[in-house]
């Protein structure tokens, strides 16, 4: 039986190559767009939505081996999840080059889960880890470059080929890493700070420490509402879960918490000429005007959603990704998942990944295990993602989607990972 799962086996070389790429392209997809202009598709998403189906590729060929138990339910509730969202797309009246559409955006983007959650080998995983945090911190870098340069930088260096800039006032820009928008770029400095604090509290090195405060400028200069207000708490839920959520510990956050709400309601009674300021109060025309408009439109989606619970307005017509001119909504990732597929859908897809957290949570609370770093940032950038995906659809981007499943993925393989032995992976590499 050994010698039938032994034909299946890939070479740590391929998982490597493969799963590095596609990291890399993550984060190089809107310079690729800009830089290689060959069709009028973007070509960095071309790119990046063809190591994504590799990848898939690959974790379909891994899944013919054995599977430990962890791995094998994650693997059951990918696949079920799935099933529910085509037998949905089926059902719908609505066009379907809108359904496929979607359909592929979905698991281009969130498939490549599979490929990462079966990555037992270590060092692999440290390799892929350490990509992720020098992809992160170079797109901390390029977006204070961004921030500060602003207007003055060429267009191919600040906004992604076909879109208008995105602007705080009339002359200062907001940067987007060529992510997509602000508001995607932001999602993912919020996580870049929850890895570099882990990490700084896990190895004191003072390169995390230095990562960390490029990530906290970075995402200064977004202005973007929900990172700046939710980022206190991704902070303080990193360094509980780092401690364990000892007494002391707790008392230290809980004080630290009430020390940063004094001093931010201080700054925003008495500072009220600083833009940031005007930003967070919405005391200026502009976040006026966009703070009502979104109002609007959560309105229209919450009573749309009551008027059609249980299979929503079908799958493609909601976000910008398809018809924005016809959506309900194009802002809120809640509420485009309910009006797409179902308040029953969009609870067991909740259900789903709240389940999936908990073997993380149990390895990072878990007195004798060993670096947690990575698993802690994962578990705390939900206390972002929850709350802020009720407002805003940050977690949608096709650079933010996929880089939030190989994360997951990744999280979960390193709860499992020093207690199975994969063949696939630690085999000797076939070159």
């Amino acid at each position: 039986m050994a010698t039938t799962y032994q034909a299946f086996v890939l070479s740590r070389r391929i998982v490597s190559r493969a799963g590095i790429a596609y990291l890399i392209t993550l984060f190089l997809a809107g310079f690729v767009t800009n830089f290689i202009p060959v069709i009028t598709f973007n070509t960095g998403t071309l790119l990046l939505f063809s190591l994504a189906f590799l990848l898939s590729l690959l974790a379909l060929v891994q899944l013919l081996n054995p599977l430990p138990r962890i791995i094998a339910l994650a693997t059951f509730a990918t696949f079920a999840v799935t099933v529910l969202v085509v037998l949905k797309a089926a059902i719908d009246s609505n066009p379907l080059s809108q359904r496929v559409q979607e359909l592929g955006i979905y698991f281009l983007g969130g498939w490549p889960f599979l490929f990462f959650l079966q990555v037992d080998d270590s060092k692999t995983r440290e390799r892929f880890i350490q990509t992720l945090g020098i992809g992160l911190f170079c797109l901390c870098v390029f977006g204070i470059v961004q921030g500060t340069l602003g207007s003055s930088l060429p267009e191919n260096l600040f906004l992604l080929r076909g879109d208008a800039p995105f602007s705080v006032a009339e002359d200062q820009w907001r940067p987007t890493g060529l992510t997509g928008n602000p508001i995607i770029f932001s999602s993912v400095l919020v996580f870049a700070s929850a890895l570099f604090f882990a990490l700084w509290l896990e190895r004191r090195g003072s390169r995390f420490l230095f990562a960390l405060l490029c990530s906290f400028v970075a995402n200064y200069l977004t202005f973007s509402r929900a990172s700046l207000a939710l980022l206190a708490p991704v902070l303080v839920v990193v360094w509980l879960l780092h401690h364990r959520f000892r007494r002391r510990q707790v008392l230290v956050a809980l004080f630290s918490v009430v020390l940063v709400t004094a001093a931010a309601a201080f700054l925003l009674f008495t500072a009220t000429d600083l833009l940031i300021v005007q930003v967070l109060t919405s005391s200026s025309e502009g976040t006026q005007g966009s703070t009502l408009e979104h109002l609007m439109s959560i309105q229209d989606a919450r009573e749309t959603i009551a008027a059609h619970p249980l299979t929503g307005v079908g799958v493609g017509t909601q976000g910008n990704s398809v018809g924005p001119e016809n959506a309900i909504i194009t802002d809120g990732a809640w509420w485009i998942l309910m009006l797409e597929f179902g308040v029953p859908v969009a609870i067991v897809f909740f259900v789903v990944l709240v389940l999936m957290l908990i073997p993380v949570a149990k390895h990072v609370l878990r007195a004798d295990s060993k670096q947690r770093a990575f698993p802690i940032a994962t578990l705390a950038f939900h206390v972002y993602l929850f709350p802020a995906s009720f407002i805003n659809s940050a977690i949608l981007g096709h650079v933010s989607f996929g880089l939030y499943w190989a994360v997951l993925g990744l999280s979960i393989a390193s709860v499992t990972g020093e207690r199975r032995a994969r063949p696939m992976l630690s085999a000797p590499s076939s070159g």
